[in-house]
């Protein structure tokens, strides 16, 4: 369970997000906490709601991105991803357009890059779809001039062939068309 509000970008450091619930009333005791972190908070923000989704479990968390710089044109950014990109700032960033080819090394050069692979018993995760994600990224912001800024994070991704999920994600467009999260 989710805050659901454009104003709030980063919701669990707000207390804008529940996790592992089991029933009914740990339900409405989340919806209820949610709702008053995120007014103590944050009290200028929109809430336009909670959002409610299934519990995701398994997979390495990362984070695709992509910008439109002034001087470099669209950049697309990856790395590892939730809390990790706050805490470690394990990423890589290139210029696009890019082959698959620079993609996969984008995701090879990471220092995180053991996780996706597969430890501790873990299976190796689904790079395939790791670098179309990253390159559809990169079409998005090169494409379509009016994104300023887009994040997904965490994008999951799981092991071999079995793909991935975005469980967050914004986009930022230029003053000229408009402003969406």
């Amino acid at each position: 369970m989710k805050i659901v509000s454009r104003d709030i970008i980063h919701k669990s450091d707000v207390g804008g997000v529940a996790l592992g619930l089991d029933n009914k009333k740990e339900v409405i005791d989340a919806y209820q906490a949610i709702i008053r972190n995120c007014r103590k908070f944050r009290p200028e923000s929109r809430i336009e709601g909670v959002e409610v989704s299934r519990m995701i479990t398994g997979g390495a968390e990362t984070i695709v991105g992509g910008r439109r710089d002034r001087t470099f044109g669209p950049i697309v950014m990856f790395g590892l991803g939730g809390i990790h990109v706050e805490v470690i700032k394990d990423v890589t960033f290139r210029h696009f357009p890019f082959s698959r080819r620079e993609a996969l090394r984008m995701i090879r050069e990471i220092k995180g890059f053991p996780i996706l692979m597969g430890v501790r018993g873990e299976g190796m995760k689904d790079i395939s779809t790791l670098a179309d994600v990253i390159l559809k990224v990169g079409a998005l912001v090169y494409n379509i001039t009016e994104i300023k800024d887009m994040e997904i994070n965490p994008l999951v991704v799981f092991e071999q062939s079995e793909g991935v999920i975005a469980l967050d994600a914004r986009i930022f467009l230029s003053d000229k068309g408009g402003a969406g999260a």
